[in-house]
């Protein structure tokens, strides 16, 4: 069901603390992430053997996959407007990984802190900032926290260097002297991963 926000691919019960607010440049995205290539790809290879070969079988692929393509690019304009954005900062060059922090609790009770520890394929050097879009896994509806989240860098969508440093802008200092605090309590070498923080209170 749509929501006031024009909501459709996402939860429409949930709303992030501080939304991304980042406009997603197709081309931009299709440097990064593969599946929107193999979806054109596959778009126009079913065009091609409707015209071609069978245009009732051929036809049939193409709207599906026009309707597949749709879908894609309308969950990743609404993720990354809509999707929790946080802020990321690089912690390893070789391999490049960046590190970011959220709380997984869903609002109602407690404090689960935790770092994202991911790979990074940017133009950022070690130590640098950026900001990330994320998504949240869900959970058994009782439980008072996500299960995980799914932060992605801005850059892999837009590279508008005043938009992108309007989303840098958007992060308090003291989150990213959370985030400094946060990623000192994981253990070197630093590795792909969800770590949960066992300080500030948390009710891990």
């Amino acid at each position: 069901m749509k929501d006031d926000r024009g909501i459709f691919t996402l939860d429409s019960d949930t709303i992030a603390s501080n939304p991304g607010r980042v406009k997603v440049m197709p081309l931009v995205l299709m440097r990064y992430m593969y599946k929107p290539v193999f979806l054109l790809i596959a778009l126009l290879a079913s065009l091609v053997f409707a015209l071609s070969i069978s245009l009732i079988i051929g036809g049939v692929a193409f709207f599906i996959l026009f309707f597949v393509n749709m879908i894609y690019w309308r969950r990743k304009k609404e993720q990354f407007a809509h999707g929790d954005s946080n802020g990321g900062i690089i912690i390893s060059e070789n391999p490049k990984l960046v590190a970011v922090t959220t709380d997984l609790t869903k609002g109602f009770a407690g404090s689960y802190p935790v770092v994202k520890v991911i790979p990074y394929r940017g133009k950022a050097k070690l130590n640098e900032r950026i900001g990330t879009v994320s998504l949240y896994e869900g959970s058994e509806s009782c439980s008072p926290h996500w299960k995980n989240f799914f932060p992605v860098p801005v850059e892999y969508v837009n590279n508008n260097k005043a938009e992108l440093h309007a989303v840098l802008k958007s992060y308090s200092d003291e989150s990213w002297q959370v985030l400094e605090n946060r990623i000192k309590e994981i253990k070197k070498p630093y590795k792909e991963g969800l770590f949960k923080i066992f300080n500030e209170n948390s009710q891990w």
